[in-house]
Formats: C-alpha cells, structure tokens, sequence
C-alpha cells in the first residue's frame, strides 16, 4: 500500500496501481462451482420496477462488486441477498440450495452475513447486547456476562481491541458503530458477506482493516458481496463487478480491465464528464469567518479564517476534532474563543439559532440522526431552519415557499414525487441533498459541511460539488470536513489540517497534494518523501484509534463480570 492509500482508500488511483499494490489472494478466487447464483431477480414495487431481470453468480473466495447510481438497484439487490426484501420473481440459491426469501434469519442460517451504511444497531444497547443477536436469539436467559465474554472474543478476534463490550453504541463515533456493525456481519463465519456501503463511515485505516477482514474471508473459501461508489476501493479489493442502471444489468468488468471514466459512463449512461471542478475565483473581498483561540471539547486553541467565496477544507483522521469543530462554530456545542466575528460582527454566545440567524449553515455528520425528520415532507425538511412557528405545532404552509422549494430540487436534482413525500422514502444520495438544500439562495455567510459526500454515487457528488463551488461564487465562505482527500485537494483554495484538535498545517497552491495531508494528518509535517510507508501506517494507525478502552480494558472487565 502506498502512501497516498493510507490517507485515501478511496482515492480514484488507476486499476493498474490498485493491483499493483494489493496483495495477491491466497484463496482461489473465482474458481469452481458458484456460491451464490442469481437468476432473472425482479423487484416491483407498484408499477415500479426497482430491479428488472438481473442475474449474476459469486464463485468461493471471489469478492464481487456491485456498482450503480442511486436508485439503480444496489441496495434493492443487497437486501433480497440478505432476506429482508422479496423478490418479485427470480430465484437465488446458495450452494445450490434455494434461498429462503423475506427471512433474514433464515438467510443467516444458510451462511449469508450483511452489513448496511444505514445501520441495524440499537443505540440505547450495549455493544455487547447487539453483538449476543445476529441470529434473532430470544431475550429469555440472556446474560450479560456469556454476552460480554462472547463480544471481547469476536472483537479481539477481528482487531478491534478500541471498541468496549460494555459501551453503548450511542456512545460510540460513527465510523466505531460502522465497525460494530461489520463485526456482527462477520460472526459465525459466514459464507456470504455482503457489504452494502459499509465502509462509507470508516476512516482510511478502518477501511484498511476492512479489507484485511475480508481477504481473510476469501482466503478460507468465503465469497463477498461488494457494493460502494468508491471506485478506488473497488480497485483495490474487487475480483470482478456488475453495474446497475435504472434497476437492470448495464455490464460486468473483470479487476484491471476498466478505467474510472468508463465505469462511471457505464454507470451513467453517458460519457463521464470532468469529476472535480475547480474552486472558483473569488469576487468580494474580506472574511466572512475569523477566530482566534477557539477552545472546545476536542478542539484546543484553533485559529482560523474563511474568507468570502473561499472554500476551506478540513483535512485529518476522522476523530481528532473535525466534527467537534463545526459543531463549535454553529453552536451546537459550548465554546469559548479569544476572539469571534461572523461577517464583521463579534460572537459571544452562539447557539444553533442564532447561528442561523447570523447566517451559518450547517450539514451534519449523520443525516438521519441530525439532519432529517425522515417521517416529514421533503418539503418540511427543506423549510425547517425557516419555519419559526415548529415550536408551536404549526406546520409550514408549502405553497407560499413552492417556487423556492422547486428550485432548490430542481437545481440538485433531487429525485423526488414532490415537496410532500416522506424524506425517509429517498434514496441516501436525494437524502443529503436535502441536508444541504436548505442553505441554498438564502442570503448565508458560513456554510459548514461534515462530509457531505460520503456514501452517496458519483452523479450526486459531482452534483454537490458544482452547489458548492455555485454557494462560493455568491461570495459564501465554505468551511468543508471531509475522508476523501481527493475532494480537499481537487475542490478547495487551500487545507487546514487537524491533528489531536489542533491544525498542524495550512497546505494550498503546490503544496496542497494529497500526501502531504497524509502526512500532516498522521502528525508528519515536511516532506512526506522522508517518511517510509511502514512509518505512515503505523502512525496513521494510533492516530485513527479512539479513546476508548482497549483489550486490556476488556479482559479485565470481561474477568470481573464471570
């Protein structure tokens, strides 16, 4: 793995690098009889066919991807797999025995394992208590102590040693609920995992780790199910893929025989066009945001400045004060600076309604637990900042705000029947670009994004990549979080990079690469050249783990619970 790999999983490297630097397999991949046979899979829902006639097979210790636009099936596939969605017609087999559709634990009696980005945790549990039910166990006899012992036994024996039996899962960082729930896909030693955009919340190291996992799977005859919009992940670790599009089989391609432009045209439809556009030049003179000193939990003593149509990245591992930091500057937790101003005017206390009112925008980390009221009307998600009377029980009128509402879908492309379907029916891509949609054209001086991009496909990032440089051209200062180093390095003036809460570098014009915000997001400043790959890892390893109890931690609490 080269250095680069470290920081980015996902970055968009040549297949020819990818399997260059991927370890070779020590199953044999593709060989055989297949696993998993498909055949002629049909979803409906309604007059819609969601997916129409795709078949495909999985041979043993072959991981196979599966690739597509939001809403070309991925998902829809991924679950009839798993049993929890009932083919309209079609049939599946595994080992040549049918499977049992609409049950995922039947599923999971014939070996096949799932993991989804939109996770099946339950948050007030313990990570030991979501572990103890991959296999639906009643509740009746349950024991804390067998369940604590058995969950330090699968987290030791995957490498987990950050994640404490005993914490509940609302405790716990995104990215460490994503490796729970990939950990409980793993108990059992499946036959079939499938991964439904797992890796969308795991910082670089943890997709490493993910990867490791399966070639372990694979090499002991186990097949995998890899479905992600990462396509330097897929050239990392797929053997073969399909593409979907608009609910049917678009094609396949074989590892090292594709590039990045043809899959996403295969994907699309249509020629690919430039991925990333390039930041815009500024127009308004002065900053929008300045902030010296700002002292919160996570955060210690950072100084920044945004200036009008700039766009900031925010570069580092997931977890050393990244979301801490926008949360500060909207308001959404307490801090304390030497000196604030917002637009020219001086910040005491800051809450999140006023920090609209002083014209922040904000887009959270996790868009179903913060960003959306999925229950709600698009349109009453896209006016909630806006709607002043919500404390009251009132409800916005749509129609006074139609042609606004309109043109905010409109100009993303949000796939929707309209301004009163339920946001939770969208698809995840249509879902953050809601979050961000109801900052558009509304006079904003800050915008503040928390990864907007992850797990979404290709045609919606690219989609929110042109919001975002249009959000700048209106002179909006863009302060932007995000895992995918390529966005930072493509889409922004220039990069602060945080490290234990503090910015350990400011990169732009030449400097601003990709290795060197590895570099600087590991605590290497300088030249990156200087530093091995061996060096790179180790570090970007400690630096990726979260303060939380480790092994030691847990065999101690696990002896003391017998």
């Amino acid at each position: 793995m080269n250095a680069s790999e470290v920081g980015a999983a996902d970055a968009a490297a040549a297949p020819g690098q990818a399997e260059a630097t991927r370890p070779a397999r020590t199953g044999n991949a593709g060989s055989g009889e297949a696993l998993l046979v498909a055949t002629d899979l049909v979803k409906s829902y309604g007059p819609v066919k969601a997916v129409q006639g795709v078949s495909f097979v999985c041979h043993p210790g072959e991981v196979l991807a599966l690739v597509g636009e939001n809403g070309a099936g991925k998902s829809t596939v991924a679950k009839m797999l798993a049993g929890a969605v009932t083919p309209t017609s079609g049939t599946i087999t595994v080992e040549d025995a049918p499977l049992a559709s609409g049950s995922v634990r039947l599923s999971r009696r014939s070996g096949v394992r799932c993991a989804f980005q939109e996770l099946a945790l339950v948050p007030e549990w313990t990570v030991a208590e979501n572990l103890s039910l991959p296999d639906g166990a009643p509740l009746r006899g349950f024991s804390q102590k067998k369940a604590i012992s058995a969950a330090s036994a699968l987290l030791d024996s995957l490498d987990l040693p950050q994640i404490d039996p005993r914490a509940l899962v609302s405790d716990l960082s995104l990215a460490n609920r994503q490796l729970v729930e990939i950990a409980r896909a793993f108990a059992g030693e499946p036959k079939l995992l499938i991964l439904d955009e797992a890796s969308s919340a795991l910082t670089p190291p943890g997709v490493e780790w993910l990867f490791t996992r399966i070639r372990e799977l694979t090499a002991r005859g186990g097949s995998v199910i890899y479905v992600s919009h990462r396509l330097g992940e897929i050239a990392e670790i797929a053997d073969r893929g399909i593409v979907l599009r608009d609910g049917g089989l678009a094609g396949e391609f074989s590892r090292g025989s594709w590039t990045d432009d043809e899959l996403i045209s295969l994907m699309a439809g249509r020629k690919a066009e430039r991925f990333f556009p390039d930041p815009p030049a500024r127009t308004r003179e002065g900053d929008v945001l300045d902030v010296e000193g700002l002292r919160a939990e996570g955060v210690h003593g950072i100084s920044l400045t945004i200036g009008a149509g700039e766009i900031v990245g925010i570069g580092g591992l997931a977890g050393h004060g990244q979301a801490e930091l926008l949360r500060a500057l909207f308001g959404a937790s307490a801090a304390t600076a030497d000196s604030w101003t917002i637009d020219g005017d001086s910040v005491t206390r800051l809450t999140p309604v006023r920090g609209v009112r002083r014209g922040l925008g904000y887009v959270p980390e996790d868009r179903k637990k913060e960003g959306l009221a999925l229950e709600l009307g698009v349109g009453e998600n896209l006016l909630a900042p806006w709607f002043k009377a919500w404390q009251l029980g009132g409800k916005p009128r749509l129609a006074r705000e139609r042609g606004w509402l309109d043109g905010v879908l409109a100009a993303l492309s949000v796939r929707t029947r309209g301004p009163l379907e339920a946001a939770g029916s969208l698809s995840g891509g249509n879902q953050q670009k809601l979050v961000f949609g109801r900052w558009m054209n509304r006079s904003r001086s800050v915008i503040l994004l928390h990864d907007p991009t992850r797990g979404i496909d290709v045609r919606a990032k690219q989609e929110l990549y042109g919001a975002i440089v249009d959000l700048a051209k209106q002179g909006v200062g863009v302060l932007w979080f995000s895992t995918e180093v390529e966005e930072l390095v493509h889409v922004c003036h220039r990069v602060l990079v945080l490290y234990n809460g503090q910015i350990t570098d400011e990169l732009a014009g030449e400097r601003l690469t990709a290795d060197a915000i590895v570099g600087a997001a590991v605590g290497v400043t300088g030249s990156i050249q200087t530093v091995s790959v061996a060096e790179l890892e180790e570090a970007a390893s400690e630096a990726a783990k979260t303060p939380t109890r480790g092994r030691a931690a847990r065999e101690k609490t696990s002896r003391s619970s017998r």
